[in-house]
């Protein structure tokens, strides 16, 4: 069955109303129970300004819907809304994992620095992921040369690993990674490794589990099978693949008010330019999950803060 991960913010889909784990039943009323990924990526592009409906199957609360999406042409900036939101904690949202992304994320986080920046909160929530070459820059900016970021295991023993090389290294700010349900991929590898490193903790939601290495053979008749060769694991072993992230703060928020806080958000970096097809309340919408990791670096400043005045009466 073919599942949303997760609707990009100012697309088509999004603004119809599309939701992570939605399940793409048709097109255009044409069953997708044999259709592949590719077929019917094909078959949802088409023109700018022309419409196609997708009916999709929604689990919470469980319901059947058409939805009408208007095409149009997308374009994604894969670092948003980098800005101190309160006390010097920064913020920064990566959508995305693309090959502008860690440049554009260096110079925002050198940006909030120059304004004051000693917290950072990094949102994958989401972010469906990208390129592998991305997520390794990117985990890299954060961890001590030579640390892990992922391996690969797969059949015959054929195993790859990455470590973290660079010149820039990001690694006297405390940190928070937002995840969801619908961080996948490239986000879970970040995510992963800033986890088993201890360099950020995790707040939100288990992510998606989506992180193997797959290889399309050509057949003779000019189809062609995909097959999974290998499978992501983080520093400390764990498989991401059908397992997840685990944040070590949940909270969990339902399917509704997370596309408010997402529509809501979008009105704000877009404004009246950013509409959507439905019709919300969105006063008193509160990010409940931004707002604990703001108390969680809050929280370990005041710890480390007593720590340290402890440390220095004992010395004397």
């Amino acid at each position: 069955v073919l599942t949303v991960i997760a609707p990009m913010e100012g697309t088509p889909a999004f603004r119809a109303g599309i939701l992570h784990g939605d399940k793409i039943i048709a097109i255009d009323g044409k069953s997708t129970e044999k259709t592949s990924l590719q077929e019917a990526v094909r078959t949802m592009r088409g023109e700018p300004g022309t419409k196609v409906k997708i009916t999709i199957m929604r689990e919470a609360p469980r319901k059947v819907e058409e939805i009408e999406i208007v095409r149009a042409i997308i374009k994604i900036e894969s670092v948003k809304e980098a800005k101190i939101i309160e006390d010097d904690i920064g913020y920064i949202r990566i959508s995305q994992f693309n090959e502008p992304t860690p440049d554009a994320l260096e110079k925002a986080i050198e940006k909030l620095c120059a304004d004051g920046m000693d917290a950072l909160i990094l949102d994958l929530r989401n972010n469906p992921g990208g390129l592998l070459s991305s997520a390794i820059q990117v985990s890299q900016k954060f961890l001590k040369p030579g640390l892990k970021i992922v391996s690969t295991h797969g059949r015959k023993d054929v195993n790859y690993e990455y470590s973290a090389k660079g010149k820039y290294h990001y690694l006297d700010f405390l940190m928070v990674i937002l995840v969801n349900g619908g961080s996948a991929s490239a986000s879970e590898i970040v995510a992963g490794a800033l986890q088993d490193h201890k360099r950020a903790v995790l707040v939100g939601e288990k992510t998606f589990g989506k992180a193997s290495v797959q290889s399309v053979l050509p057949l003779e008749d000019g189809s062609a099978i995909r097959l999974t060769t290998a499978k992501y694991y983080t520093p400390s072993g764990r498989m991401i693949h059908e397992k997840g992230i685990e944040p070590v703060i949940l909270i969990p928020i339902s399917p509704e008010l997370w596309q408010k806080i997402q529509i809501k958000r979008s009105r704000e970096e877009f404004g009246a330019l950013e509409d959507t097809q439905l019709d919300l309340d969105l006063r008193n919408v509160t990010d409940i999950q931004l707002q604990r990791s703001i108390d969680v670096l809050k929280g370990i400043r005041m710890f480390q803060s007593q720590a340290s005045c402890t440390a220095h009466a004992r010395s004397k």
